[in-house]
């Protein structure tokens, strides 16, 4: 199973968008050929989400074999990044026949995929698997051959053995860091001229970065053009919060009042909530007396310790080093932690800028998700990253006692803006 345990226990809400997994699988089973990229923001669960349904097929004994990728942990060059796909492959296969899976532990090298190959006992695998490990002997292996030869084995492996394969790859848009190798170039244009020829292999993408994706499968350019339904994954609503946060407290902290303000404060974030949720059973464990809510919102947003703080810190310092300009973006950002919501002519008076100048800028954070924009108004897109930005990087974090009214007032005024 690729969710443990005590994720498992927590897994909350989400049926609406299962069903839309399991239905788009039976459509698929049928010979239907539409994929699905499931986006959303940051940490709000898709990962559990689609790792939750990949089980449930297997659970099920499903006659679709569900390839789990998770294309950001396997980033290397394209060689060993093809190696551990076709090796995922296999574990899958393996998998769906009820075999006991041995896996190797470490980096996988040529003689690790054949072993897994193989154990699947399946010729097109077994025989892929060899093309790989030969083509790997060379000083200078064909990278490009060994991407197309081991997502080319898909439809083979489908239309010999009857079972169609339901590839998911978790965080794809990690995928286009293969493009700076000069042998790929252009990741998409690859993944995009084998998936239009494919007929027995669906696709599930699941990916943080919103814009990129609709970028992709929206434009008439793109080589996933009109290939992909978009999914948007919400937060969770406030019965799903309420249901999370009765499995995640013990029963005295789970009280209507806390859970309406961890509601209220997270806006439903699954992330935020876990974090908040986590420091408020380590708070009762340490017997610390007062509102633990307050304490947990302190110590793990404020403090540089704190899961959400380290978070926040991690968002944005990604975000500006993959961005040109990062100075400039920086600046932009802490202009909107300052003041909250901003015209373009009132954030380019501030940094010293043409408007022009600036909506670039702005432009590109909204490529990453962090601005968003209603009217004429810029604001941070997440208010929790936008507290982070006022009172660890423009100000001093408060002291305890005196926290809770200075982040109120800088709230309110963010609650009141936004009206």
């Amino acid at each position: 199973m690729l969710l443990r345990e005590h994720e498992r226990t927590l897994f909350t809400d989400r049926d609406e968008i299962l069903a839309v997994l399991h239905h788009f699988s039976r459509q698929f089973q049928q010979g239907e050929s539409v994929n699905i990229a499931l986006v959303g923001s940051r940490r709000i669960g898709k990962t559990m989400i689609v790792q939750r349904f990949a089980d449930d097929l297997f659970e099920r004994n499903s006659p679709m074999v569900p390839v789990y990728f998770n294309v950001a942990n396997n980033i290397s060059v394209p060689s060993v990044f093809a190696i551990r796909l076709l090796a995922s492959i296999g574990y899958s296969f393996i998998q769906a026949n009820e075999k006991p899976i041995e896996q190797p532990g470490g980096m996988l090298n040529a003689a690790d995929l054949l072993s897994v190959a193989n154990q699947t006992r399946e010729d097109v695998i077994i025989t892929t698997a060899r093309r790989v490990a030969q083509e790997m002997e060379k000083d200078r292996p064909n990278e490009r051959m060994l991407l197309e030869t081991t997502l080319n084995c898909l439809e083979e492996t489908a239309q010999q053995t009857g079972r169609k394969p339901l590839v998911i790859l978790d965080k794809f848009d990690s995928v286009t860091q293969l493009d700076s190798f000069p042998n790929i170039k252009e990741t998409l244009s690859v993944v995009g001229s084998i998936l239009s020829q494919q007929i027995d292999v669906g696709y599930i993408v699941a990916s943080s970065n919103t814009n990129m994706v609709k970028r992709t499968v929206q434009s008439e350019t793109s080589p996933l053009f009109d290939q992909f339904q978009i999914i948007q994954t919400p937060p969770f609503d406030r019965m799903a919060t309420i249901e999370f946060c009765r499995k995640s407290l013990p029963e005295k902290l789970a009280t209507s009042e806390i859970i309406a303000r961890l509601f209220e404060f997270t806006s439903g974030h699954p992330f935020y909530l876990n974090c908040l949720t986590t420091a408020m059973r380590q708070l009762h464990r340490e017997k610390i007396s007062g509102d633990l809510l307050d304490r947990a919102i302190y110590e793990d947003i404020l403090l540089q310790e704190g899961r959400i703080y380290q978070y926040c810190q991690y968002r944005v310092e990604t975000t500006l080093a993959e961005a040109r300009g990062k100075t400039t973006l920086r600046s932009v950002l802490l202009v909107l932690g300052e003041t909250g919501r901003q015209t373009l002519s009132e954030i380019a008076a501030q940094l010293k800028r043409s408007p022009g100048e600036v909506r670039s800028y702005l432009k590109r954070l909204a490529d990453f998700d962090l601005i968003g924009q209603e009217g004429r108004c810029y604001f941070i897109a997440d208010p929790i990253i936008a507290l982070w930005i006022k009172f660890a990087i423009l100000e001093r974090a408060p002291e305890f006692v005196g926290y809770k009214d200075t982040m109120r007032r800088y709230q309110d005024r963010l609650v009141e803006q936004a009206a």
